[in-house]
């Protein structure tokens, strides 16, 4: 099985995207109809997969770039509260 290395939003775009060109494509009915509907399958067959082909032989992976919470969390709590007040909070 092939790994997935597109992330979800790009999914979702390649999906839409994809569909809408491959039925604009069959709708003209020519050659040139044909190429954008084959253009289209491909690019909804990769929001579907969630596999690119080019980003594979390029390296890229979108699908892994997310946020660690448990660091943000961490560096969060490391952080808080601050040692001073702020300079508006002062007593009268």
């Amino acid at each position: 099985m092939e790994r997935r290395n597109v992330g979800p939003t790009e999914r979702w775009v390649s999906m839409t995207a994809g569909g809408a060109l491959a039925l604009y494509g069959l709708a003209r009915r020519s050659l040139a109809g044909g190429v954008l509907t084959a253009l289209g399958a491909g690019l909804a067959y990769r929001g579907v997969t969630g596999h690119c082909p080019v980003y594979e032989t390029l390296g890229i992976d979108t699908a892994g770039a997310r946020i660690d919470d448990g660091r943000v969390q961490e560096a969060s709590e490391d952080s808080f509260p601050a040692s001073d007040a702020p300079a508006w909070a002062s007593a009268r």
